[in-house]
């Protein structure tokens, strides 16, 4: 049995059609990851100038803008600027930028802790809410503890692991991190969205039983300027 195969042979326009489209820079639309943005064939609004001047601010920064005003690519941005575990990677991601070329002495001095608080669960009322909450905290911390366990001692990823509070586990990594000299620096993203599923969803009273007085969310910001050099939220 014969059997023929055809060929297709595209016109020479069509290729550098299809060449052209493969050098076409993407919109990071919904993509909030520096990195992915960086390493994929993304457009990137430069905005490291600003980092000279965040570093004159105070210690606690809060970032307020409109919705889709590039926040927390902006915070994902200072995450691995501010990261020593990056610093090898400060070229890669950083050297064809503004900063790239004006390096301030913060770079890559840090050990980063990050959240996203959209990412906690909120929907559950009472007890439960605060369990998932904390949940959520503890996984973020126990990374932390995993990836920089090479600056601590043997048992220190093991003892933040087993201990059952967030919040006290902030309260070790705070004491230990001191006693080593390291600066700590806290971002949060999405900060406000927690809250904002509380009032929406659950209604002001457990809103105002959460955040003030002895309210559990109030209880973690207080640990969180407690420990911390530098803090940076951002809220929608």
């Amino acid at each position: 049995m014969l059997i023929a195969r055809n060929r297709l042979t595209l016109p020479t326009t069509s290729i550098k059609v299809i060449q052209y489209m493969s050098q076409v820079k993407g919109i990071p639309y919904g993509i909030s990851d520096f990195n992915r943005i960086r390493n994929g064939n993304f457009y990137f609004v430069d905005k490291t100038m600003y980092l000279p001047l965040i570093e004159k601010m105070p210690s606690y920064l809060f970032l307020i803008r409109p919705r889709r005003f590039g926040k927390s690519v902006f915070l994902s941005m200072m995450r691995t600027y501010y990261d020593i575990l990056r610093q090898d990677d400060f070229d890669a991601y950083f050297g064809d930028l503004w900063i790239g070329t004006h390096p301030t002495g913060e770079r890559n001095k840090y050990q980063v802790l990050y959240f996203d608080f959209s990412k906690a669960g909120c929907s559950m009322p009472g007890a439960d809410l605060m369990t998932s909450f904390n949940d959520y905290c503890s996984l973020i911390i126990n990374q932390f503890a995993h990836v920089y366990a090479a600056f601590y001692d043997a048992d220190f990823k093991e003892t933040v692991k087993n201990i059952e509070s967030a919040k006290s586990k902030l309260a070790y990594i705070e004491i230990k991190a001191k006693e080593k000299g390291y600066p700590l620096y806290l971002i949060i993203d999405e900060y406000d969205n927690f809250t904002n599923v509380i009032l929406s969803e659950h209604g002001q009273q457990m809103f105002h039983d959460l955040t003030h007085a002895s309210g559990f969310y109030r209880e973690y910001f207080k640990q969180f300027k407690g420990c911390l050099l530098y803090t940076s939220d951002a809220a929608d």
